[in-house]
């Protein structure tokens, strides 16, 4: 292969991964149609062998080309969501959160269900020069870590990041492989942590539950008192309020309907991207249309 049509072959599957992003899915939401979409991928070259194809179907198929030609970081979340939230959980009793917030680095996918398990994507596209401060911060707050890469990189992840991380690849065929197992532990986690994981309403829920009602104060008091009181909190009660909040997020009957209804491809999307109960189903009739 010349080098001219390598880098074309590169740049097209950059715009194929460019359809899976936020704007992308919000828009198709608003319009209530994703002709657009369908058109910009067919112009890409991007086939199904489907008869009767739906726009969802154009999607899953444009997801299984960047699987085997351009691995980019969408492509683990997605082995993430199908594999472990979908696979070996199950959308009604597993949250999934994508970008999460963690002591001043952002998690890639938040796992939790009976437990939290935090997973920092590293492709073949990466540097790992950020894992120094991203591992140990994630190690603070989740009962589990795992660095998911490529198989190529998974001893070299393995020997850069603290032995209590695990290492999970990406194998060829679309699987997660545990390269290295990770050492989970509540006991570390800290509670101020958690209390800048959550949201106003949720940490108050958690003091009011756990101390009992609170006297009525100013806003500019609120974060600071509410953080004194859930700081009194272990380390396991924390995580166990830690894990209840995220899950109660994503596991209504109307969340776990909606993305259950999604194609494949488009479920890290759906956890990521906030949309009002029309606004979904305006994605979901569009993603039916045919092509």
């Amino acid at each position: 292969m010349n080098t001219t049509f390598s880098m074309t072959e590169t740049e097209r599957s950059r715009l194929i991964a460019r359809i899976f992003s936020r704007p992308v899915l919000d828009d198709i939401a608003r319009r209530g149609t994703a002709k657009h979409v369908a058109k910009r991928l067919a112009g890409l070259g991007v086939r199904t062998a489907k008869h009767d194809a739906s726009v969802a179907d154009l999607f899953d198929a444009s997801l299984a080309e960047l699987g085997q030609e351009f691995r980019c970081e969408y492509v683990y979340k997605a082995a993430i969501a199908n594999r472990i939230v979908f696979g070996r959980h199950s959308p009604r009793t597993s949250s999934m959160s994508i970008e999460l917030g963690v002591a001043g680095s952002i998690i890639d996918v938040a796992v939790f269900n009976g437990t939290s398990t935090a997973y920092e994507v590293k492709t073949e596209y990466d540097s790992h020069r950020r894992l120094n401060t991203q591992t140990p911060a994630y190690l603070r707050a989740f009962d589990s870590v795992y660095v998911v890469t490529h198989p190529d990189l998974a001893r070299r992840y393995a020997s850069l990041v603290d032995e209590r991380v695990g290492i999970l690849c990406l194998t060829e065929k679309g699987s997660l492989r545990e390269v290295r197992k990770s050492v989970r532990d509540i006991s570390r986690i800290e509670t101020a942590v958690v209390f800048r994981m959550l949201r106003r309403q949720e940490y108050m829920d958690a003091v009011h539950k756990h101390f009992g009602p609170q006297p009525a104060m100013p806003n500019g008091r609120l974060h600071q008192h509410y953080e004194q009181i859930f700081c009194r909190l272990t380390s396991p009660q924390a995580h166990k309020v830690l894990v209840s909040t995220m899950r109660a997020r994503t596991t209504d009957e109307d969340s776990v309907a909606f993305v259950s209804s999604l194609p494949q491809s488009l479920r890290v999307l759906a956890y990521e991207t906030p949309l009002s109960r029309p606004k979904r189903q305006r994605l979901l009739d569009a993603l039916a249309e045919s092509i």
